[in-house]
């Protein structure tokens, strides 16, 4: 049975194969999996004993309106209780304020190369697309304001930008959300802001009070170490919040991922240490990148993107390279950037594994 046009037309998002796989298929006992943006350090202990702690109630629905993650988040971030949604991940929440805002037709503006699914999302609606590229490897604001229309609906701004690491200063970006619609929802997708250590950013869930279409996504996928359990928030006008209310199902997010995310929200102090580790490893990964010559995307993100053109080999095949030495990388073929490789930061170990690496494809 066919499914829609629109349906038709997409293409399945692209994941890393399982770690079992790709070491059976390489033939290598183990592999520094720097593909996926992940955090190596898994969840904090403290959230693994909660967790382990809720298992005998899993025959109960969850809280559907996570009562104790939103009691958190009030707190710490200093929001009101009708501000915050919370999804399945962050991805969900991106779905569904699409859903609920973008009709056929209508305009998505978006910057090129970011996140795939902004792009996904924009298809599934039926809209018109509106990519920016970017501008030496940043996100141009002027250049997206300059394509804003009566018919665009949606403007996502990754920050720091995926899979470049590029990170726009929150001044500039409070002054192009002030200068956009105010019929145009503006959604920042901020699932790496943990990892940012420039010392003028602003927190920018204050902002939802100021400019009432404004949405912030944030994600305890990254620096919390909580992928596998899949659980993002939505801070927003109440109006908006609403409109996902309506739409979401019921329960959408597991009782594990509400205690797992309540819990890691209580350990700032462990948080603090993994962006200090990344904004460490970061430095070192780029300077040791520099001595090879090679060029690289300055990063406030917990992964860096480097142009991999220029050795013994065409660009495209040094993922596959890379991962017969036991290391897996994301291939820029997947974001319209081929010839460049998108490597994440992982423990000290892991990302020597990963230099050591590249340095043998150099020789």
């Amino acid at each position: 049975m066919q499914a829609t046009a629109a349906v038709e037309q997409l293409k399945p998002y692209v994941a890393g194969p399982r770690l079992r796989d790709v070491c059976s298929d390489h033939g290598v006992a183990d592999m520094a999996f720097l593909h996926a943006n992940e955090c190596p350090d898994g969840p904090f202990p403290e959230v693994v004993a909660a967790v382990a702690e809720a298992l005998p109630r899993l025959n109960r629905y969850p809280d559907q309106d996570c009562s104790a993650l939103r009691a958190i988040l009030v707190d710490t971030l200093g929001v009101t209780p009708n501000q915050l949604m919370f999804g399945n991940g962050s991805c969900e929440l991106l779905k569904l304020l699409a859903e609920a805002y973008v009709s056929p037709g209508e305009h998505v503006v978006f910057p090129s190369p970011s996140f795939v699914v902004y792009r996904h999302l924009g298809m599934q609606r039926q809209a018109v697309l509106k990519p920016v590229p970017l501008k030496e490897y940043g996100i141009d604001l002027q250049a997206m304001v300059a394509v804003v229309d009566a018919q665009t609906r949606m403007v996502v701004v990754c920050n720091p930008n995926n899979p470049t690491g590029s990170y726009v200063s929150t001044s500039a970006l409070k002054l192009f959300v002030s200068g956009l619609p105010s019929t145009t929802l503006v959604v920042l997708d901020e699932a790496y802001v943990e990892y940012v250590t420039e010392p003028a950013h602003e927190d920018t869930t204050s902002w939802v009070v100021e400019f009432p279409n404004l949405v912030v996504l944030r994600t305890f996928s990254k620096i919390y170490g909580l992928a596998g359990l899949r659980v993002g928030y939505g801070v927003a006008n109440a109006d908006i919040v609403q409109a996902i209310d309506r739409l979401r199902q019921p329960y959408n997010v597991s009782a594990l991922a509400q205690v797992a995310a309540t819990e890691a929200l209580r350990h700032p102090g462990q948080v603090a240490a993994r962006r200090d580790h990344v904004a460490r490893e970061r430095e070192r990964m780029a300077t040791a990148l520099e001595r090879m010559g090679r060029e690289y995307v300055p990063s406030q993100a917990n992964f860096l993107f480097l142009n991999v053109e220029g050795l013994p080999m065409p660009g495209e095949e040094v993922p596959r390279l890379l991962l017969a030495r036991g290391v897996m990388t994301r291939s820029g073929y997947f974001m319209d950037c081929p010839g460049w490789v998108r490597v994440s930061i992982g423990t000290v170990a892991e990302n020597d594994r990963f230099l050591a690496a590249l340095a043998a494809l150099t020789d």
